[in-house]
Protein backbone atom coordinates (compact mmCIF):
# COMPACT_ATOMS: atom_id res chain seq x y z
CA UNK A 1 0.00 0.00 0.00
CA UNK A 2 1.60 3.04 -1.29
CA UNK A 3 2.48 6.26 0.86
CA UNK A 4 0.98 9.50 -1.14
CA UNK A 5 1.16 12.51 -1.41
CA UNK A 6 4.87 12.90 0.32
CA UNK A 7 4.84 16.80 -0.58
CA UNK A 8 1.98 18.12 0.80
CA UNK A 9 2.14 20.64 3.35
CA UNK A 10 -0.71 20.22 6.75
CA UNK A 11 -2.56 19.80 8.48
CA UNK A 12 -0.33 18.98 10.81
CA UNK A 13 -1.72 15.85 13.05
CA UNK A 14 0.57 17.33 16.08
CA UNK A 15 -0.24 21.32 15.74
CA UNK A 16 0.36 22.51 19.41
CA UNK A 17 4.62 21.86 20.11
CA UNK A 18 6.64 25.19 20.98
CA UNK A 19 9.64 26.26 19.09
CA UNK A 20 12.08 24.57 22.06
CA UNK A 21 9.71 21.43 21.72
CA UNK A 22 10.43 20.93 17.93
CA UNK A 23 13.66 21.78 17.89
CA UNK A 24 14.30 19.10 21.00
CA UNK A 25 12.46 16.47 18.74
CA UNK A 26 13.82 17.29 16.00
CA UNK A 27 17.68 16.58 18.27
CA UNK A 28 16.78 13.32 19.38
CA UNK A 29 15.87 12.22 16.01
CA UNK A 30 19.77 13.98 14.81
CA UNK A 31 17.82 16.04 12.69
CA UNK A 32 17.03 13.41 9.74
CA UNK A 33 14.39 14.99 7.98
CA UNK A 34 13.41 13.59 4.49
CA UNK A 35 13.91 16.78 1.32
CA UNK A 36 10.44 16.49 0.39
CA UNK A 37 9.02 16.80 3.94
CA UNK A 38 11.12 20.69 4.31
CA UNK A 39 7.90 21.95 4.18
CA UNK A 40 6.28 20.29 6.60
CA UNK A 41 9.04 21.02 9.07
CA UNK A 42 8.85 25.02 7.87
CA UNK A 43 5.28 24.48 9.01
CA UNK A 44 5.76 22.90 12.55
CA UNK A 45 8.46 25.48 13.01
CA UNK A 46 5.93 28.59 12.61
CA UNK A 47 3.65 26.71 14.32
CA UNK A 48 6.04 26.27 16.91
CA UNK A 49 6.60 30.25 17.25
CA UNK A 50 3.22 30.51 17.52
CA UNK A 51 2.56 27.95 20.40
CA UNK A 52 5.85 29.55 22.10
CA UNK A 53 4.13 33.31 22.25
CA UNK A 54 0.93 32.42 23.11
CA UNK A 55 1.61 29.55 25.58
CA UNK A 56 3.95 32.98 27.54
CA UNK A 57 1.10 34.35 27.31
CA UNK A 58 -1.44 32.14 28.81
CA UNK A 59 1.75 31.10 31.95
CA UNK A 60 1.43 34.97 32.35
CA UNK A 61 -2.17 35.42 32.56
CA UNK A 62 -3.70 32.28 33.58
CA UNK A 63 -1.22 30.46 35.36
CA UNK A 64 -2.31 31.02 38.96
CA UNK A 65 -5.57 30.01 38.54
CA UNK A 66 -4.64 26.39 36.23
CA UNK A 67 -2.52 25.88 39.74
CA UNK A 68 -5.78 25.77 41.50
CA UNK A 69 -7.90 23.85 39.86
CA UNK A 70 -8.57 20.41 41.66
CA UNK A 71 -9.81 17.50 39.44
CA UNK A 72 -12.98 16.22 41.50
CA UNK A 73 -14.21 13.06 39.55
CA UNK A 74 -11.88 10.48 37.68
CA UNK A 75 -12.06 10.35 33.85
CA UNK A 76 -13.98 7.98 31.50
CA UNK A 77 -11.82 6.50 29.24
CA UNK A 78 -12.79 5.28 26.41
CA UNK A 79 -10.03 2.56 24.72
CA UNK A 80 -9.57 0.83 21.51
CA UNK A 81 -7.11 0.53 18.53
CA UNK A 82 -7.62 3.27 15.36
CA UNK A 83 -10.38 2.54 13.07
CA UNK A 84 -12.10 0.49 16.02
CA UNK A 85 -15.05 2.93 16.32
CA UNK A 86 -13.72 5.15 19.12
CA UNK A 87 -14.59 8.32 17.58
CA UNK A 88 -18.13 7.62 16.97
CA UNK A 89 -18.57 6.71 20.39
CA UNK A 90 -16.57 9.32 21.89
CA UNK A 91 -19.01 11.96 19.92
CA UNK A 92 -22.43 9.98 21.30
CA UNK A 93 -20.97 9.99 24.97
CA UNK A 94 -20.44 14.10 23.92
CA UNK A 95 -24.22 14.51 23.75
CA UNK A 96 -24.68 13.85 27.45
CA UNK A 97 -24.66 16.69 29.33
CA UNK A 98 -23.38 15.34 32.38
CA UNK A 99 -19.84 15.03 30.59
CA UNK A 100 -17.37 17.00 29.13
CA UNK A 101 -14.37 16.34 26.70
CA UNK A 102 -11.48 17.89 25.14
CA UNK A 103 -12.47 20.04 21.66
CA UNK A 104 -10.30 19.78 18.90
CA UNK A 105 -9.28 23.58 19.64
CA UNK A 106 -8.14 22.20 23.18
CA UNK A 107 -6.07 18.68 21.93
CA UNK A 108 -4.35 20.46 19.21
CA UNK A 109 -3.48 23.82 21.48
CA UNK A 110 -2.58 22.33 24.66
CA UNK A 111 -0.08 25.49 25.59
CA UNK A 112 -2.45 28.36 25.57
CA UNK A 113 -5.85 27.30 24.93
CA UNK A 114 -7.58 28.85 28.18
CA UNK A 115 -5.54 32.40 27.31
CA UNK A 116 -6.44 31.98 23.07
CA UNK A 117 -9.76 29.81 23.05
CA UNK A 118 -11.48 32.99 20.85
CA UNK A 119 -8.85 31.46 18.10
CA UNK A 120 -11.12 29.08 17.48
CA UNK A 121 -13.38 30.48 15.21
CA UNK A 122 -10.08 31.14 12.84
CA UNK A 123 -9.11 27.43 13.20
CA UNK A 124 -12.56 26.67 11.46
CA UNK A 125 -11.77 28.89 9.07
CA UNK A 126 -8.45 27.21 8.61
CA UNK A 127 -9.17 24.09 8.68
CA UNK A 128 -10.40 21.31 6.70
CA UNK A 129 -14.46 20.76 7.16
CA UNK A 130 -14.35 16.60 7.36
CA UNK A 131 -11.67 14.00 8.64
CA UNK A 132 -9.82 13.20 5.09
CA UNK A 133 -9.94 9.41 6.63
CA UNK A 134 -13.23 9.04 6.95
CA UNK A 135 -15.17 11.83 6.31
CA UNK A 136 -16.47 12.94 9.45
CA UNK A 137 -17.33 16.40 10.46
CA UNK A 138 -14.47 18.29 12.02
CA UNK A 139 -14.65 21.56 13.68
CA UNK A 140 -12.53 23.28 16.57
CA UNK A 141 -15.68 22.26 18.79
CA UNK A 142 -15.97 18.23 18.41
CA UNK A 143 -14.43 16.09 20.68
CA UNK A 144 -10.88 15.20 19.77
CA UNK A 145 -8.18 12.57 21.53
CA UNK A 146 -6.23 14.20 24.00
CA UNK A 147 -3.29 12.05 22.57
CA UNK A 148 -2.12 14.93 21.01
CA UNK A 149 -2.28 17.78 23.82
CA UNK A 150 0.24 15.00 25.41
CA UNK A 151 2.24 14.65 22.59
CA UNK A 152 2.48 18.30 21.59
CA UNK A 153 2.85 19.28 25.79
CA UNK A 154 5.36 16.64 26.61
CA UNK A 155 7.36 15.36 23.42
CA UNK A 156 6.35 11.56 24.76
CA UNK A 157 3.87 9.63 23.22
CA UNK A 158 3.60 7.03 20.68
CA UNK A 159 2.18 9.88 17.69
CA UNK A 160 5.57 11.02 17.50
CA UNK A 161 5.85 8.48 15.69
CA UNK A 162 3.91 10.21 13.02
CA UNK A 163 6.15 12.22 12.72
CA UNK A 164 9.64 9.79 12.58
CA UNK A 165 8.15 6.78 10.77
CA UNK A 166 11.77 5.62 9.90
CA UNK A 167 14.21 6.82 12.58
CA UNK A 168 11.53 4.83 15.29
CA UNK A 169 10.85 6.02 18.80
CA UNK A 170 14.00 7.02 20.19
CA UNK A 171 12.87 6.20 24.10
CA UNK A 172 9.91 8.53 24.28
CA UNK A 173 7.26 7.12 22.37
CA UNK A 174 6.92 3.69 24.12
CA UNK A 175 3.34 2.12 24.96
CA UNK A 176 4.06 0.70 27.41
CA UNK A 177 4.84 3.58 30.61
CA UNK A 178 7.20 1.38 32.38
CA UNK A 179 9.41 1.09 29.41
CA UNK A 180 10.04 4.97 28.98
CA UNK A 181 13.17 7.15 30.51
CA UNK A 182 11.76 8.30 33.98
CA UNK A 183 12.44 11.85 33.51
CA UNK A 184 10.02 10.89 30.05
CA UNK A 185 7.13 9.29 32.57
CA UNK A 186 7.38 12.13 35.28
CA UNK A 187 6.90 14.77 31.95
CA UNK A 188 3.64 13.03 30.45
CA UNK A 189 2.81 12.65 34.14
CA UNK A 190 2.98 16.62 35.06
CA UNK A 191 1.34 17.13 30.85
CA UNK A 192 -1.55 14.79 31.27
CA UNK A 193 -2.24 16.72 34.51
CA UNK A 194 -1.85 19.84 33.12
CA UNK A 195 -3.88 18.78 30.25
CA UNK A 196 -7.10 17.86 32.28
CA UNK A 197 -6.90 20.83 34.89
CA UNK A 198 -7.32 23.14 32.00
CA UNK A 199 -10.01 21.01 30.42
CA UNK A 200 -11.92 20.87 33.87
CA UNK A 201 -11.26 24.48 34.65
CA UNK A 202 -13.02 25.53 30.94
CA UNK A 203 -15.94 22.41 31.03
CA UNK A 204 -16.22 21.54 34.67
CA UNK A 205 -17.35 18.38 34.48
CA UNK A 206 -16.61 14.86 34.32
CA UNK A 207 -14.16 14.18 31.72
CA UNK A 208 -14.49 11.38 28.63
CA UNK A 209 -11.12 11.17 27.48
CA UNK A 210 -10.20 9.08 24.07
CA UNK A 211 -6.72 7.96 23.13
CA UNK A 212 -5.70 4.84 21.57
CA UNK A 213 -2.78 4.52 23.28
CA UNK A 214 -4.31 4.66 26.81
CA UNK A 215 -5.24 0.81 25.90
CA UNK A 216 -1.74 0.46 26.82
CA UNK A 217 -1.33 2.46 29.70
CA UNK A 218 -3.80 1.08 32.31
CA UNK A 219 -1.50 0.33 35.27
CA UNK A 220 -0.28 4.40 34.84
CA UNK A 221 -3.71 5.75 34.38
CA UNK A 222 -4.90 3.75 37.86
CA UNK A 223 -2.26 5.03 39.77
CA UNK A 224 -3.05 8.44 38.61
CA UNK A 225 -7.18 7.72 39.05
CA UNK A 226 -7.81 5.28 40.80
CA UNK A 227 -11.24 5.37 40.38
CA UNK A 228 -11.60 6.06 36.59
CA UNK A 229 -13.63 3.63 34.49
CA UNK A 230 -12.75 2.33 30.97
CA UNK A 231 -14.78 1.84 27.62
CA UNK A 232 -12.98 -1.00 25.12
CA UNK A 233 -14.65 -0.88 21.49
CA UNK A 234 -13.33 -3.38 19.30
CA UNK A 235 -13.94 -3.91 15.71
CA UNK A 236 -12.87 -6.51 13.39
CA UNK A 237 -9.31 -7.00 12.77
CA UNK A 238 -9.46 -6.93 9.31
CA UNK A 239 -11.29 -3.78 8.70
CA UNK A 240 -9.27 -2.61 11.59
CA UNK A 241 -6.23 -3.04 9.44
CA UNK A 242 -7.59 -1.75 6.28
CA UNK A 243 -9.09 1.57 8.14
CA UNK A 244 -5.82 2.23 9.69
CA UNK A 245 -3.97 1.80 6.44
CA UNK A 246 -6.38 4.32 5.25
CA UNK A 247 -5.29 6.84 7.91
CA UNK A 248 -1.89 6.28 7.09
CA UNK A 249 -2.07 7.15 3.78
CA UNK A 250 -4.92 9.93 3.88
CA UNK A 251 -3.95 11.60 6.50
CA UNK A 252 -0.45 10.78 8.50
CA UNK A 253 1.32 10.10 5.65
CA UNK A 254 0.95 14.23 4.92
CA UNK A 255 2.42 15.35 8.38
CA UNK A 256 5.89 13.13 8.52
CA UNK A 257 9.11 14.71 8.77
CA UNK A 258 10.25 11.54 7.19
CA UNK A 259 9.12 9.40 4.00
CA UNK A 260 8.84 5.93 5.11
CA UNK A 261 8.71 2.42 2.55
CA UNK A 262 5.34 0.92 2.57
CA UNK A 263 6.44 -2.27 4.09
CA UNK A 264 7.65 0.14 7.26
CA UNK A 265 4.41 1.72 7.46
CA UNK A 266 2.36 -2.11 7.40
CA UNK A 267 4.54 -3.52 10.42
CA UNK A 268 4.15 0.00 11.84
CA UNK A 269 0.35 -1.02 11.74
CA UNK A 270 0.90 -4.92 12.61
CA UNK A 271 2.73 -4.45 15.50
CA UNK A 272 1.42 -1.63 17.05
CA UNK A 273 -2.05 -3.67 17.05
CA UNK A 274 -0.37 -6.35 18.76
CA UNK A 275 1.64 -4.44 21.51
CA UNK A 276 -1.45 -2.27 22.36
CA UNK A 277 -3.65 -5.32 22.89
CA UNK A 278 -1.34 -7.43 24.66
CA UNK A 279 -0.35 -4.61 27.69
CA UNK A 280 -4.34 -3.89 27.67
CA UNK A 281 -4.57 -7.94 28.35
CA UNK A 282 -1.60 -7.90 30.67
CA UNK A 283 -3.02 -4.92 32.94
CA UNK A 284 -6.85 -5.37 32.68
CA UNK A 285 -6.92 -7.36 36.02
CA UNK A 286 -6.00 -3.96 37.90
CA UNK A 287 -8.99 -2.84 36.88
CA UNK A 288 -11.56 -2.60 40.04
CA UNK A 289 -14.91 -4.49 39.09
CA UNK A 290 -17.51 -2.48 37.27
CA UNK A 291 -15.15 -0.14 36.57
CA UNK A 292 -14.64 -1.52 32.97
CA UNK A 293 -17.31 -2.10 30.06
CA UNK A 294 -16.42 -4.60 26.76
CA UNK A 295 -18.55 -3.41 23.52
CA UNK A 296 -18.30 -4.28 19.76
CA UNK A 297 -18.47 -1.59 17.13
CA UNK A 298 -20.57 -3.85 15.05
CA UNK A 299 -23.00 -3.84 17.65
CA UNK A 300 -23.20 -0.42 17.94
CA UNK A 301 -23.53 0.63 14.74
CA UNK A 302 -26.43 -2.12 14.56
CA UNK A 303 -28.39 -1.04 17.88
CA UNK A 304 -27.19 1.73 19.25
CA UNK A 305 -29.54 2.38 21.78
CA UNK A 306 -29.38 -0.54 23.19
CA UNK A 307 -25.31 -0.91 23.05
CA UNK A 308 -25.54 2.85 24.79
CA UNK A 309 -27.82 1.22 27.86
CA UNK A 310 -26.08 -1.57 28.49
CA UNK A 311 -22.86 0.70 28.83
CA UNK A 312 -24.71 3.05 31.18
CA UNK A 313 -25.72 0.34 33.03
CA UNK A 314 -22.50 -2.04 33.25
CA UNK A 315 -21.07 1.50 34.53
CA UNK A 316 -23.61 2.87 36.77
CA UNK A 317 -23.21 6.06 34.97
CA UNK A 318 -26.52 7.08 35.25
CA UNK A 319 -29.05 9.73 33.40
CA UNK A 320 -29.63 7.28 30.45
CA UNK A 321 -33.22 8.52 29.43
CA UNK A 322 -32.12 12.32 29.23
CA UNK A 323 -28.86 11.20 27.41
CA UNK A 324 -30.99 9.28 24.81
CA UNK A 325 -33.22 12.18 24.35
CA UNK A 326 -30.23 14.05 23.29
CA UNK A 327 -27.98 12.04 21.52
CA UNK A 328 -31.56 11.02 19.48
CA UNK A 329 -30.91 13.41 16.78
CA UNK A 330 -27.08 12.49 16.04
CA UNK A 331 -28.55 8.92 15.77
CA UNK A 332 -30.46 9.77 13.08
CA UNK A 333 -27.79 11.79 11.52
CA UNK A 334 -26.03 9.00 11.00
CA UNK A 335 -27.55 6.77 9.98
CA UNK A 336 -27.00 9.13 6.47
CA UNK A 337 -23.21 8.47 6.69
CA UNK A 338 -21.94 6.64 3.96
CA UNK A 339 -18.99 4.64 5.28
CA UNK A 340 -15.71 3.85 3.29
CA UNK A 341 -15.56 0.52 1.53
CA UNK A 342 -12.06 -1.43 1.74
CA UNK A 343 -10.72 -4.70 -0.29
CA UNK A 344 -8.06 -6.79 1.24
CA UNK A 345 -5.97 -9.10 -0.69
CA UNK A 346 -5.75 -12.81 0.14
CA UNK A 347 -1.68 -12.02 1.22
CA UNK A 348 -2.70 -9.26 3.32
CA UNK A 349 -5.52 -11.41 4.92
CA UNK A 350 -3.77 -14.12 5.79
CA UNK A 351 -0.99 -12.06 7.12
CA UNK A 352 -3.37 -10.14 9.27
CA UNK A 353 -5.02 -13.65 9.94
CA UNK A 354 -1.29 -15.15 11.54
CA UNK A 355 -0.15 -11.85 13.50
CA UNK A 356 -3.36 -11.17 15.15
CA UNK A 357 -5.18 -14.43 15.32
CA UNK A 358 -5.27 -14.04 19.33
CA UNK A 359 -7.29 -10.98 18.93
CA UNK A 360 -10.42 -12.95 16.14
CA UNK A 361 -9.87 -15.78 19.51
CA UNK A 362 -10.61 -12.88 22.21
CA UNK A 363 -13.54 -11.44 20.77
CA UNK A 364 -15.39 -13.96 18.72
CA UNK A 365 -13.88 -12.84 14.70
CA UNK A 366 -14.10 -15.10 12.25
CA UNK A 367 -10.31 -15.50 10.53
Amino acid sequence: MAIRGTKRVGPQVIQGMTLRSVLEVLARHDFQIDVPCFGRLAHLLALGVFNSVYGGCETFFNAQEIDEVRIQQPPLFVLGHWRSGTTYLHNLLGHDPNFAFPTAYQALFPHHFIFSQVGGAIFDCLAPRKRPMDNVPFSSLVPHEDEFALAAHSTVSPYLRFLFPVTGANGYSEFDPGQLPPEALERWKKSFTMFLKKVTLSEGKRIVLKSPPHMGRLRALLELFPKAQFIHIVRDPYMVYMSTHKLWADSLAFSSLQVPRPEEVDEIVLSSYTDLFDLFNRDRPLIPERALHEMKFEDLEADPVSSLQELYEGLDLGGFEEFRARVSPYLEQSRKYEKNHHTLDEVSRQKVALRWRSTFDQYGYSV
